[in-house]
């Protein structure tokens, strides 16, 4: 299903949790509202089972951290049969125990935040002590075959930004055969502390240019339309992907995203929750699949780009949502100038 701009739904991100074991400064969490509840493992398998039906064909599963729920390798086992992928975004602090279970449960791939390889400079962005045992879930993911594996390293200034730090990431990743994905840090209104923003948020042009520069083969990843680099380091292939989002309105107009809150509603943009979409009232057993399904159909008519430019389209009008069982009366969300 496409929404107003004419951006085709394929890919579902779901909050599990908004519990971590680290304190990251570039911490987003998904954008969505401070909450304690949880969807069970049942009500997870509903949903996807209920996006399926809507054209939804990959899973992100995300939090918070979801591997500190202690039936996340139950939920991939079920949401699995529904898409054609599953894959998970993780600190990869409890890779080392997991990662054979979730892949044996039908996890495809992950994806790892690794702020740095400097152990000092990665306890001062997360809060904790963890760069060991980071990559030895890193490398417990790569026996375990979940690949390809992308580094998510977000571009911070005086840190991650610089290409000495990018240099050493990007030598770990090929030992692995994995991906670096440099990622633009989003200020994300009552999730991200201004200040801190203000002070580490780092363009990604100079890295992109060089990526782009030393490149052998570009292509676009679908979603986003992320530019991905492979270029040659030490004799061997190495892949960059570059997430630039901030003020990029192409990146929003290759957006195919819905989220889900880890307390059970859908979004269509991590910078905005207005035009929330509750799917709590139709998660019980003997609710119809079908008024989930058309709770999908809202979300996706709600979607609005957050970012938009003069190859902006003017969007064109799909069906009413008023008066949807789960859909609350808010707002529609207004375009960004």
């Amino acid at each position: 299903m496409r929404d107003r701009y004419g951006r085709e739904a394929t890919d579902l991100r779901i909050s599990l949790t908004q519990r971590c074991n680290l304190r990251c400064v570039f911490c987003h969490m998904e954008g969505q509202p401070v909450t304690t509840e949880e969807l069970g493992a049942e009500q997870i398998e509903r949903v996807v089972k209920a996006g399926r039906e809507v054209g939804i064909d990959r899973v992100k599963l995300t939090g918070g951290e979801p591997t500190l729920r202690t039936d996340i390798v139950e939920i991939v086992r079920r949401i699995r049969p529904y898409v054609d992928e599953v894959s998970m975004t993780t600190n990869g602090l409890r890779l080392d125990r997991l990662a054979g279970p979730l892949a044996e449960a039908g996890l495809d791939r992950v994806n790892v935040s690794l702020p740095s390889l400097d152990a000092a400079v990665y306890r001062e962005l997360t809060g904790v002590d963890g760069m060991a045992r980071a990559v030895e879930g890193i490398r417990a993911a790569a026996r375990a075959g979940l690949a390809p594996i992308k580094l998510n390293v977000v571009a911070l200034a005086g840190s991650t930004s610089e290409p000495e730090s990018v240099d050493r990431l990007l030598a770990f990743a090929q030992s692995l055969g994995a991906w670096v994905q440099l990622i633009e840090f989003e200020n994300v209104s009552g999730r991200v502390n201004p200040s801190v923003y203000r002070n580490l948020h780092s363009e990604l042009g100079r890295l992109s240019e060089e990526a782009a520069r030393r490149a052998f083969h570009t292509e676009h990843n679908r979603l986003h339309d992320r530019p991905r680099y492979t270029f040659e380091s030490s004799g061997r292939p190495v892949t960059v992907e570059v997430v630039q989002p901030v003020e990029n309105p192409s990146f929003c107009m290759a957006c195919h995203r819905l989220r889900l809150t880890s307390d059970g509603r859908l979004k269509g943009c991590l910078m905005t929750n207005s035009g929330l979409v509750d799917l709590r009232p139709l998660l019980g057993p003997d609710a119809p699949l079908s008024e989930l399904v058309r709770a999908f159909e809202v979300a996706i008519d709600r979607r609005r780009p957050f970012f938009v430019g003069p190859q902006t389209p003017s969007p064109t009008p799909a069906f009413s949502s008023d008066s949807v069982v789960g859909a609350p009366e808010l707002p529609v969300l207004s375009v960004r100038p």
